[in-house]
């Protein structure tokens, strides 16, 4: 018994809809100009209202993918900007709380250096794998897992003592 040809299979990991972000995004523009006061105006207004940071996410997230799935008719979309908007929220939100961020996380000058090496020698065995044939998405994790392995080993034989 033969199986299906490759063409005929469907692929594991579909991104069918991405191509058509640049129309949807287009559709905000073409919205209700007073729906979309009133929705980024309801948005800030729960922003400011609760002091919970918590609750300003949930009830401030739940507004928006109404309002972006009411305008873009796609909740798949919907998702995509609710998702840009949670992290949107966590990044200004601990820019406000930086030092207790800092505080928290253990972030000083050697640890911004070591994360930033981490990143830039990652993107260099990359680049380097990908001149020698390596395809570049399972390169970046291989990369990305070796040179992981590396900092982890490194922290693990030299710890830090300041």
């Amino acid at each position: 018994m033969a199986g299906a040809s490759p063409e005929d299979s469907e692929p594991l990991f579909v991104l069918e809809p991405l191509p058509e972000l640049p129309s949807v995004i287009d559709s905000f523009f073409g919205a209700n100009p007073l729906l979309l006061i009133a929705g980024f105006g309801s948005i800030i207004y729960l922003l400011t209202k609760y002091e919970d940071p918590f609750t300003k996410l949930w009830t401030s997230t739940l507004v928006f993918s109404g309002l972006s799935f009411f305008v873009t008719d796609s909740m798949f979309y919907s998702m995509i900007f609710a998702s840009i908007h949670i992290l949107a929220f966590f990044m200004v939100w601990s820019a406000i709380r930086w030092d207790d961020v800092k505080l928290t996380l253990g972030i000083d000058r050697a640890r911004i250096l070591s994360i930033s090496s981490f990143i830039v020698c990652t993107w260099i065995m990359t680049i380097l794998g990908t001149a020698i044939g390596m395809p570049t998405t399972s390169g970046v994790v291989v990369c990305g897992l070796a040179m992981a392995y590396v900092w982890w080993t490194y922290y693990s034989l030299e710890p830090s003592t300041s």
